[in-house]
């Protein structure tokens, strides 16, 4: 299906859908609440299929890559949607690379319609012993957790790496959701007391040494299109304030050295937007793959939230109220930037795969 699908026309119809039905007004009365996620978007968007995106056509979804994903998170940043999305993403991967039959079957179709929702612990992540009969431990810091029905959490067994998928309702397995600047996205940490195992909730990593390194990828670049979406949303919205915000009795859009500064900050986004292109444009085992994503995320995150910053700076003193949306767009691009890897960890890495190469 992917040959027969149009990437730009994809992305119109995901920035369509958004600005009908998430427009600003929403965004910002969100962000005043303590909502999880947006219960009612997240229906809608399942019943237009994006959930299943990525979903393999075998399994009854769409069978579309990384760029499609990469147009629908780019569409979520720029409408600051609070929906726990990624999660599903890396699942849907993860799922395919390991899983049973039995497994899939069990776990992939609700992911597809979106009467379930994934949460799946970053690399880093505590990992869960699972040789006995029961599981503990305490795994901090699971994007989306507090909002997810089935949380995918890293395990060992015989001192292999494995994966474990729990109902997050399952008898023993709790959620506490941490306060975060950006209330767009949630965190929790998740606590394991005497929980029951079963060899269903066990996907053994033994069939992809790499997989890792492919959901980091497919993080990176949703992470890097998602703060994309962000810089660009917030961009325009402050152009359009300056086009109606007066002072000395000139609107401010007119001052020669605030249109060089919007100027920068358009040039260094389609730059960045090349990055993201590149990077989710490569198959998964191309030469340079895991690096396009990785400098992509490293740097359109750090280069979206000095925008998003300035743009509180072009907005005056109300960009720094809850009112007005740069706000928004700062704290999530910040959060962007932390997660699946900060900037250090990630410059780090990027520095390992070129002095290897």
């Amino acid at each position: 299906m992917s040959d027969e699908i149009d990437i730009g026309v994809l992305a119109e119809s995901f920035a369509e859908f958004l600005g009908a039905e998430w427009p600003r007004d929403k965004a910002v009365a969100f962000a005043r609440g303590d909502a999880t996620m947006a219960a009612d978007l997240w229906t809608q968007a399942g019943a237009l299929g994006w959930t299943a995106l990525t979903v393999s056509e075998a399994q009854g979804g769409l069978g579309l890559g990384t760029q499609a994903a990469a147009a629908l998170h780019e569409a979520l940043g720029a409408a600051a949607a609070p929906l726990p999305m990624l999660g599903n993403t890396l699942a849907v991967a993860l799922l395919d690379a390991i899983a049973t039959q039995e497994q899939q079957d069990a776990l992939v179709a609700g992911l597809s319609d979106s009467s379930q929702r994934a949460a799946l612990a970053s690399p880093g992540s505590a990992v869960i012993d699972t040789d006995g009969a029961v599981l503990n431990g305490v795994v901090s810091d699971v994007l989306d957790a507090p909002s997810a029905t089935v949380l995918f959490l890293r395990g060992s067994r015989a001192g292999q790496p494995v994966w474990i998928a729990l109902p997050a309702d399952a008898a023993g397995v709790t959620v506490k959701r941490s306060l975060l600047a950006d209330t767009s996205r949630s965190l929790g940490t998740v606590t394991l007391h005497n929980v029951a195992l079963a060899d269903v909730h066990v996907l053994e990593d033994t069939c992809e040494p790499g997989l890792d390194d492919e959901l980091l990828r497919l993080a990176a670049i949703a992470l890097a299109a998602d703060s994309l979406g962000c810089g660009n949303a917030v961009l325009v919205a402050t152009i359009e304030y300056m086009g109606v915000r007066e002072q000395f009795g000139r609107l401010i859009g007119s001052f020669q050295a605030l249109k060089h500064r919007v100027a920068d900050h358009k040039a260094a986004l389609e730059a960045a937007r090349g990055l993201v292109e590149h990077a989710s444009a490569l198959a998964p085992d191309a030469p340079g793959a895991l690096l396009a994503a990785l400098t992509a995320k490293q740097h359109v995150t750090r280069i979206v939230a000095e925008v998003a910053r300035d743009c509180i700076q072009l907005h005056g003193g109300v960009g720094f109220t809850s009112e007005y949306v740069p706000h928004i767009y700062l704290k999530r691009a910040k959060l962007n930037e932390a997660l699946f890897g900060t900037q250090t960890v990630l410059l780090d890495r990027i520095a390992d795969i070129l002095e290897a190469a």
